[in-house]
């Protein structure tokens, strides 16, 4: 049978606990009994003998015995109950007790997998293995899946190599996300993608692989169910073509049973390596596992819009981290999304003799959220002063399960070639033209990319360069021909946020009118201390005249009025009336001058480009519409943001209302029409 096949007859096997398990639990015994049946099946031929050596070794020797006994015949864990799957069906009346011990006898790695399987997120303390087959037993099923899997699973090694049995529980790890379609893209990234990402990342590597001795490092901080991990060392050893490379796997994941299922699709692909050392489980914001370990390449989709300022540990952490030296010195996004905190932590991990390449999904919000001198902007503003940002793909919509956004992929390396020193390739590559529809919707997956479409995005790529496309507008059918690829510069990106002040403008009029009125607040104390001074001007013989600014606090000194700064702008904002035709106010007004005072309600801010000028666009930009107008440069904030949807945006006349009442006209008349035959039928 193809890899198909067999997915597809180990996943029916849910028919016999359909009713008794929902469509969000079959995974829990389908994924698990998979692992246990590909185990059995790996030990087969040699179990008896391993088994009978280990019997014949003395109690305090068998532990490395063991270990040797493994070495020696190529395995990575053991089974020391003398049970399989198909010596339980010997045993029906007490097949319960004889699961147990055959469980309980696995190498520490499968249990710790196993464990995983069962244990709820967030759980502590010590896992009770026997979730895994007590509810089976309750429900008296657990003979008959056990038998389901013995008779139909035949994943013996001869029949079915590492690579057939990798590719069988990707398979049924997908139909399980697909058949509920509840936050399968939380786990789960569609194949399509991954081999796209995995492709862009390690483009321009090839000649590295050819190095004698030279080993390579992947890294996924979110990893899921391994899909990047794997995949990504797929992709090196083609581009190595199919010759021995050593490639190490590494991965930290938050949920206890997808971290299960990526080290179980590991240990069943026979991988040779100590994953106990290279897969976690555990939060990687607040716990890095991996701590001080640098890789070549590094692979991500991190979790869409999720909170990291919830968890007081968490944030707590990242906190501390926001230091110089730190995983996040550049900054911090808000707490409402914390995917470039786990950018940053990937930057971290980079390597800087080696080198490193960065690929990860990331949706809208890190190109543009957050103004000059916010935590977003900085981090973007630290690829940039680094020169790691390499190219930003846009992709098309519904392309994941669980959500329906824009995504894009983003490419950093920290030893790019020299002719791409601070530049960055765009590319709008969010047209149906790369995507292929899918027969039935899978969530909100509607399209995937099309292998053409692949081909056509690394192509880009790999170019480099500027590139249009004739694309048909989806709207009319209409062929375009677009630019789909820019390459600019960095600066591009850059700007400055500059304070643009008007002068206050007063009128100083019917004082004491504006104070009786003002006494009439019940809110209002008159004998407060700081309000004596309203009182003591009210009082003044003809304070009720007319007078600008200078005027009237020379007509207060002339009364023997002091008064101090804060008095000053208390009288302001209590019996100044803004007026445009006023004169403008100064610090010192008894003088008229010293620095303008402001009015705050026409403070703004110019958003100017750094390859502009900042005099030249002020006196071009601002100055020919408030002549008034200053600049507050010690307020100067340089900012960064990624205008991806701007820069290829392309205007389209709206249709005209003549064009839209003649199409309905026509659609009118065809409705008449067919209305006509159904009452002559």
């Amino acid at each position: 049978m193809t890899e198909q096949e067999l997915a597809n007859v180990i996943w029916d096997i849910k028919e016999v606990i359909r009713n008794y398990y929902d469509d969000s639990e079959v995974e829990d015994v389908i994924l698990p009994f998979t692992l246990l049946r590909r185990l059995d099946c790996v030990l087969e031929d040699k179990y008896e003998t391993i088994l009978n050596t280990l019997n014949e070794t003395p109690e305090e020797m068998r532990k490395y015995k063991l270990q040797s006994l493994m070495r020696q015949n190529g395995l990575t864990f053991f089974n020391m109950s003398g049970l399989s799957l198909k010596k339980l069906l010997n045993s029906p009346d007490q097949i319960g007790d004889a699961f147990k011990t055959y469980i309980e006898g696995f190498t520490s790695n499968v249990k710790d997998i196993l464990a995983n399987f069962v244990h709820e997120d967030g759980d502590s303390g010590i896992v009770d293995l026997s979730k895994i087959y007590a509810r089976l037993e309750r429900g008296n099923k657990l003979f008959a899946v056990v038998l389901q899997f013995v008779e139909k699973a035949d994943l013996h090694p001869d029949r079915v190599s590492n690579a057939m049995m990798g590719t069988i529980f990707e398979i049924v790890i997908r139909r399980s996300k697909e058949s509920t379609n509840t936050k399968a893209g939380q786990f789960y990234t569609p194949r399509e993608i991954v081999k796209l990402l995995v492709a862009l990342t390690m483009s321009g590597k090839e000649e590295e692989l050819f190095v004698p001795g030279r080993a390579f490092t992947i890294y996924d901080p979110c990893c899921g169910t391994g899909g990047m991990l794997t995949v990504g060392r797929e992709h090196l050893q083609e581009m190595a073509q199919n010759k021995h490379l050593q490639v190490f796997l590494y991965g930290q994941e938050l949920s206890q049973k997808t971290y299960a299922i990526c080290k179980a699709d590991l240990l069943m692909k026979g991988d040779d390596q100590n994953l106990d050392q290279q897969l976690y489980q555990g939060d990687t914001l607040a716990d890095d596992k991996l701590f001080g370990k640098h890789f070549n390449f590094m692979l991500a989709n991190p979790p869409f819009g999720v909170d990291w300022g919830k968890d007081t540990k968490v944030k707590s952490i990242v906190m501390q981290d926001n230091r110089p030296g730190g995983r996040f010195e550049a900054g911090l996004p808000s707490t409402s999304d914390g995917s470039l905190l786990f950018l940053q932590h990937m930057i971290a991990k980079m390597d800087s003799e080696a080198g490193s390449r960065i690929g990860i999904v990331l949706n809208g919000s890190p190109l543009f959220n957050g103004d000059a001198g916010t935590g977003w902007s900085n981090i973007r503003k630290m690829l940039l002063d680094r020169n790691l940002l390499d190219a930003i793909i846009a992709l098309p919509k519904n392309l994941f399960y669980g959500t329906d956004i824009t995504t894009y992929l983003w490419i950093l390396d920290n030893k790019r070639p020299a002719e791409r020193y601070r530049k960055v390739l765009f590319v709008d590559a969010a047209h149906s033209e790369f995507t292929t529809l899918l027969q039935k919707n899978l969530g909100k997956k509607r399209f995937e990319i099309s292998e053409e479409g692949t081909h056509d995005i690394i192509s880009i790529y790999k170019a480099y360069e500027p590139c249009c496309r004739d694309i048909v507008y989806d709207k009319t059918g209409e062929t375009e021909h677009l630019e789909i690829a820019k390459l600019m510069d960095y600066d591009d990106f850059l700007y400055t946020n500059v304070a643009v002040r008007r002068p206050l403008r007063l009128w100083f009029s019917n004082i004491r009118a504006t104070y009786e009125a003002l006494c009439s607040n019940d809110d209002f104390k008159a004998d407060d201390k700081k309000n004596l001074i309203l009182q003591e001007v009210a009082a003044i013989d003809g304070v009720d005249e007319q007078r600008s600014d200078h005027e009237f606090f020379v007509f207060l000194k002339e009364n023997h009025v002091k008064t101090t700064k804060a008095q000053k702008k208390q009288l302001r904002d209590v019996f100044g009336r803004v007026a445009e035709d006023a004169p403008e106010v100064f610090d010192d007004p008894i003088k008229n001058s010293g620095e303008r005072v402001a009015d705050t309600n026409l403070n703004d801010t110019e958003k100017i480009p750094m390859k502009e000028d900042i005099d030249d666009y002020f006196r071009r930009e601002v100055l020919p519409f408030a002549p008034d107008a200053w600049m507050e440069r010690d307020k100067d904030k340089v900012g960064c943001e990624f205008p991806f949807t701007r820069l290829f945006y392309k205007y389209r006349p709206l249709r005209s209302s003549e064009e839209i009442l003649s199409e309905l006209a026509t659609l009118d008349s065809a409705l008449n029409n067919e209305l006509s035959q159904l009452k002559e039928d």
